[in-house]
C-alpha cells in the first residue's frame, strides 16, 4: 500500500525550487505520523493554473492558483520559486475554430534525480455539457459523467493522450485535506464543470515515461474553441513518484521501483470503424448490424485489467457494452477487434465513454482507466 507524506509534498508539489533550501533531503520524506495523509496512490500535483483565452483566441493569460490544495505558502512557491515551471510558449489560431497551444513544463527540482517524475500529465479542464449516468454492470464513477464536446459548444481537446477523473472540481480523493481536492481559483465563475478531462503526456524518456530532474518538455494542444467567445480553462500538472530503492539515484529506470509508475493503464483508447463514417450496414452476427471496434490498452508491468466496457446513449437511454473479460496471457500491449451494436443508433454524430478496470470479485475495483470515443453513422 502506498502513502503520501504531506509535509514533503506540501513543499514538493507547490512548484519549482529555484533555490534548493526549500527542498527536503530524501531521508526526511518519512514525515511524522500526524502529517501523513490517507492512502491515495502515488499521484501528485506539481502545480495548478488557470488559462484565460480571449475572444480572438490569440492571447492567453496563465495565472497560478495561489491557495487551496497547497499547504504552506503557495504564493511563495508558485511565484517566487516556480516562475518558469509552466509556460505557454506559442499560440496559433488556425482560423477554423481551432488553436494550437504549445506548453512547456520544467521539472520543479533541477539537480535532484531522486525526484525524477513518472507519467507526468498536463491536464486541461473545460466545461462539460455531455452527461451520461452510470451503468450497473460497471464500477463506481461520478454520477453523471460530464465530458467536453464541441458539438454542444464546449471547448474540446482534439489530440488527447488520455483522460482522467483526477483533479477535476468533482474529484474526491477521500481526503479532507485540500492538497488532494480541487480548489476554486481566483475566478470562481471559471471553474470547469467537466469531470473527465483530457491530458497530454510529458516525458524526457519514453522508457517508463520518465521526466528527468533537469528536463523541460514541450507539447502542443490542439483545441477546438467556440467561435468568438472567451474561454476559461483549468490546468493541472500531475506527476507520479515513489521513494527510490537505490540512493544516490544514478539510473532512474532501475533505481526506482515499478510502483513509481501509475498502476492503471497508461494508454487506453477505442476506435470505431477505423475512425471513418459508418456508412455501409453489414450483417455480421445475430441478425443485427454490428460495426468493428478496436480497443487498445497498455499497462506498465503487463496488462492486469480484466474488464472493459463502453457507455453511449440513444434516445436518452444508457447502452453498456462489454468488450472483453479476463485473459491471463495478455501482453503489456494488448489490442483486439470487437463488434459494436451500431444498429442501436440513428444516423448522426455520437460520443461515449470507455472504461477499463480490474476486479477481484466482491465488488472491489482497481486500476480504472477511461477514454472518450466518437463516431458518425450515416446509412442514408
Amino acid at each position: 500500500m502506498r502513502s503520501f507524506y504531506s509535509l514533503a509534498l506540501a513543499i514538493m508539489l507547490g512548484g519549482c525550487a529555484a533555490g534548493n533550501s526549500v527542498l527536503p533531503p530524501i531521508n526526511e520524506l518519512s514525515a511524522p505520523q500526524a502529517m501523513q495523509t490517507v492512502d491515495d496512490g502515488n499521484h501528485m500535483l506539481w502545480g495548478e493554473w488557470e488559462f484565460f483565452i480571449d475572444s480572438t483566441h490569440e492571447n492567453i493569460d496563465v495565472v497560478p492558483k495561489r491557495a487551496g490544495r497547497f499547504h504552506l505558502n503557495a504564493l511563495k512557491f508558485l511565484e517566487e520559486y516556480c516562475t518558469n515551471c509552466l509556460k505557454v510558449t506559442n499560440t496559433k489560431n488556425n482560423g477554423d475554430s481551432t488553436i494550437d497551444l504549445t506548453v512547456q513544463i520544467r521539472h520543479p527540482f533541477p539537480g535532484h534525480p531522486e525526484y525524477t517524475g513518472f507519467d507526468v500529465k498536463g491536464i486541461i479542464m473545460f466545461n462539460g455539457s455531455w452527461t451520461k449516468t452510470g451503468f450497473s454492470a460497471y464500477p463506481p464513477w461520478p454520477e453523471p459523467f460530464r465530458v467536453s464536446w464541441r458539438n454542444l459548444g464546449d471547448p474540446q481537446l482534439l489530440n488527447t493522450d488520455g483522460y482522467t477523473l483526477r483533479w477535476s472540481p468533482s474529484y474526491d480523493s477521500g481526503s479532507t485535506m485540500p492538497i488532494f481536492n480541487y480548489w476554486e481559483g481566483k475566478y470562481a465563475n471559471g471553474t470547469p464543470t467537466a469531470n473527465l478531462n483530457g491530458y497530454l503526456n510529458f516525458y524526457t524518456d519514453e522508457n517508463r515515461h520518465m521526466f528527468s530532474h533537469d528536463g523541460a518538455v514541450y507539447r502542443t494542444y490542439e483545441i477546438w474553441l467556440p467561435p468568438g467567445q472567451p474561454v476559461i480553462a483549468g490546468y493541472a500538472v500531475e506527476a507520479l513518484w515513489e521513494m527510490p530503492t537505490v540512493m544516490p539515484v544514478t539510473n532512474p529506470a532501475v533505481d526506482f521501483p515499478l510502483s513509481a509508475n501509475q498502476s492503471e493503464p497508461y494508454e487506453f483508447y477505442i476506435v470505431l470503424n477505423e475512425g471513418n463514417v459508418i456508412t455501409d450496414p453489414e450483417i455480421k452476427c445475430c441478425s443485427h448490424v454490428h460495426e468493428e471496434i478496436y480497443a487498445r490498452v497498455k499497462q506498465w508491468g503487463g496488462v492486469n485489467v480484466n474488464f472493459m466496457g463502453m457507455l453511449a446513449e440513444e434516445n436518452d437511454e444508457s447502452i453498456g457494452h462489454q468488450l472483453y473479460s479476463y485473459a491471463p496471457d495478455w501482453p503489456d500491449d494488448y489490442g483486439k477487434y470487437y463488434q459494436f451494436p451500431a444498429w442501436y443508433f440513428p444516423d448522426g454524430e455520437w460520443i461515449g465513454v470507455g472504461i477499463a478496470w480490474r476486479t477481484e470479485g466482491g465488488g472491489n475495483y482497481f486500476d480504472h482507466a477511461y477514454t472518450v470515443f466518437e463516431f458518425t453513422k450515416d446509412y442514408e
